[in-house]
């Protein structure tokens, strides 16, 4: 495991660049994104690509804020105006948005019904993971973790309900981060019919938009 202060110098935009099977995306609001070149050419680079498979986005939408919402943009962008954070949001999800106009074949949005634990990015068998804090210095600066692990068999854990009992500590615990995502993405192919009957209330989608497989 790698472990850096700032998101900065783990390049997520060469990440994305080197990707060709798959990208999640759990952070909610992607603004930074919006305005970073990088980020954005990082993404398309990966989506060009026949073989890319897809790329899953959970975003909070502008219009539709769960009860948790406005605490969570209160952490999440501390110390700035309620304006500001809504108008952070609205970038956010017009910028993923019209990313998956441009690739509907290959872009899933998936609304975020539950409060996120922690910002995750996957980058086929690359996880990197941050945390959320009450503090005058935002996500990006603060701690990040990369790890390697087999996210094919993460998620199939998912689908399965738990890890098998020979899973060792380090694959365990990449598969909290990985199922993280799949329980905030919920109706998306890596999660089973039959995984899913075992979710509770607040894992199942209030309505079919953005969340079909």
């Amino acid at each position: 495991m790698k472990l850096v202060a700032n998101i900065d110098q783990l390049d997520t935009p060469a990440l994305f660049a080197a990707s060709r099977r798959r990208i999640i995306l759990h952070a909610a609001v992607y603004g930074a994104f919006a305005r970073s070149r990088p980020h954005c050419e990082g993404l398309e680079t990966a989506l060009s690509r026949p073989e890319f498979e897809r790329l899953d986005i959970i975003v909070l939408k502008p219009d539709n804020l769960p009860p948790w919402g406005r605490p969570f943009l209160d952490a999440l962008r501390f110390g700035i105006s309620t304006q500001s954070a809504d108008d952070e949001v609205t970038l956010s999800y017009r910028f993923m948005a019209a990313l998956a106009e441009r690739h509907p074949d290959k872009v899933r949005l998936h609304p975020a019904r539950r409060l996120p634990c922690l910002p995750v990015i996957i980058a086929d068998d690359t996880i990197v993971f941050g945390q959320y804090a009450h503090a005058c210095v935002h996500a990006p600066q603060g701690f990040w973790g990369l790890i390697r692990a087999d996210v094919p068999t993460l998620l199939q854990w998912t689908t399965e309900g738990n890890p098998p009992p020979h899973a060792d500590e380090e694959a365990v615990a990449a598969f909290r981060l990985v199922n993280e995502c799949a329980r905030a993405m919920y109706a998306c192919r890596s999660l089973s019919p039959t995984a899913t009957t075992n979710l509770d209330y607040r894992d199942r989608p209030t309505s079919t938009e953005m969340t079909t497989p």
